[in-house]
């Protein structure tokens, strides 16, 4: 069973920081305006399938902002693909407007602002994925974002049903052995989605966008390998290690820090995961391939700017 969120736990003055810490931690960092809705009353059901997470989600006329200091506070790199159910909203990112209703669909971008409007009462199905399992550059992902999408017919009706059905029967699903898999189908329905409607697949006459694409989605499948480095990366791919950095000149960081950034985004999960708080710091970082505990710490406090404890301390106070 996945985890459940309601405001309704909670003594009526402390519901809206409670649904807004629970949004945070549980979908990524924003600030949220209540406008008509100061004591919410509001939920979240969580599940999660290999690589995919789903998060049911009502709520009242909230304004959700995800500004520059929110994204410094963290970013999960994902995209996610809202299905409203119910209410009419906005969703504003790249400078276009995405007017929504029940039975759309939107794609957005955890890496860059936006605003989502709610003009109502509403109820949204979210699926968040990892960007690098849709394989496209970071360009044309900012030419998809805040386009609606009707269910109606195409490919985006077959993703629109299957992602229903999946979000519906999740909590039967979690645990079992063909999960994963379930959660790798629903990644490539919605990779098929992208390309059919926004762009086209991978030319492969261009072979550096396809090996660069295929070595982010070894990175992110094998961060926790304490020995994956340029030079086992290379030789996994046949090709050198000087080809290699050479490949990444065009990407926005170098080979060691993907590598770096694919750990941190998972302990930084793990720490803020309540069902792993009595999980030693250093086992969480040893297990996504940080075995040194004291250059794990000056990595996370440098990059963080606080300790991993204080970290965990502080996400988890927000569950």
């Amino acid at each position: 069973m996945g985890d459940k969120f309601v405001t309704s736990t909670q003594p009526p003055a402390q519901r809206l920081q409670f649904w807004l810490e629970v949004v945070c931690n549980q979908i990524l960092p924003v600030s949220i305006d209540p406008r008509h809705d100061r004591v919410p009353q509001a939920g979240m059901a969580c599940s999660t399938l290999g690589s995919l997470r789903i998060r049911d989600v009502v709520g009242g006329d909230h304004v959700y902002t995800r500004d520059q200091a929110c994204l410094r506070r963290g970013d999960p790199e994902t995209v996610q693909i809202g299905t409203p159910l119910q209410g009419g909203s906005i969703l504003i990112q790249d400078g276009r407007e995405a007017v929504l209703g029940p039975g759309d669909m939107v794609v957005y971008d955890s890496s860059r602002p936006f605003t989502l409007v709610m003009e109502e009462r509403f109820h949204w199905q979210v699926f968040l994925l990892p960007k690098v399992k849709l394989r496209r550059p970071e360009s044309e992902l900012a030419q998809i974002t805040a386009v609606p999408l009707s269910s109606e017919r195409g490919v985006a009706r077959v993703v629109f049903q299957f992602l229903r059905n999946l979000a519906t029967e999740a909590r039967f699903f979690e645990g079992d052995p063909g999960a994963a898999a379930l959660g790798e189908n629903a990644a490539d329905l919605i990779a098929t989605m992208v390309r059919s409607h926004f762009g086209k697949p991978w030319d492969v006459a261009d072979r550096d966008a396809v090996l660069l694409h295929s070595v982010l989605a070894f990175i992110a499948e094998h961060h926790a390998d304490p020995s994956l480095d340029p030079a086992l990366i290379a030789h996994r791919h046949g090709i050198s290690v000087r080809r290699l950095h050479a490949l990444f000149e065009r990407h926005e960081r170098s080979v060691s820090t993907q590598i770096r950034q694919e750990r941190l985004i998972a302990i930084r999960r793990d720490l803020a995961d309540p069902r792993l708080a009595q999980r030693p710091i250093a086992r969480i970082a040893e297990s996504h391939g940080m075995v040194n505990p004291s250059a794990f710490a000056r990595l996370f406090r440098a990059v963080e700017g606080i300790t991993p404890r204080l970290f965990r301390e502080m996400a988890l106070r927000r569950t």
